[in-house]
């Protein structure tokens, strides 16, 4: 489905904006602590539109799978292994964010 590689697209995007922002956060919480703390929210906003393209992502797998429609072994395969780097990548930015709030 075009529109998965679409949203996939996107929650990479996302993802690589969290990261970016949580890295920020992280740099600048000894010395600047009000904008650390805006580069944290938004490395969290940026979770939170992976977390929203994600649902629809597996919505829509879901909707095409109900309807009888097979998807080709080699489509499943690169959204398993997509999917396998996005829980990867989330994680470790959560790790972060987690970090950061915490010290």
């Amino acid at each position: 489905m075009k529109i998965i590689k679409q949203m996939v697209t996107d929650i990479r995007d996302e993802m690589e904006g969290a990261e970016h922002y949580a890295k920020l956060a992280t740099q600048y919480k000894l010395d600047e602590r009000v904008l650390a703390d805006n580069y944290a929210k938004m490395a969290e906003t940026e979770l939170g539109h992976v977390n929203d393209l994600h649902a629809q992502a597996v919505r829509l797998i879901k909707e095409q799978r109900a309807s009888g429609v097979t998807t080709p072994p080699s489509m499943q395969a690169v959204w398993d292994w997509e999917h396998e780097l996005m829980v990867d990548t989330v994680a470790r930015i959560k790790a972060m964010l987690a970090m950061y709030k915490g010290a």
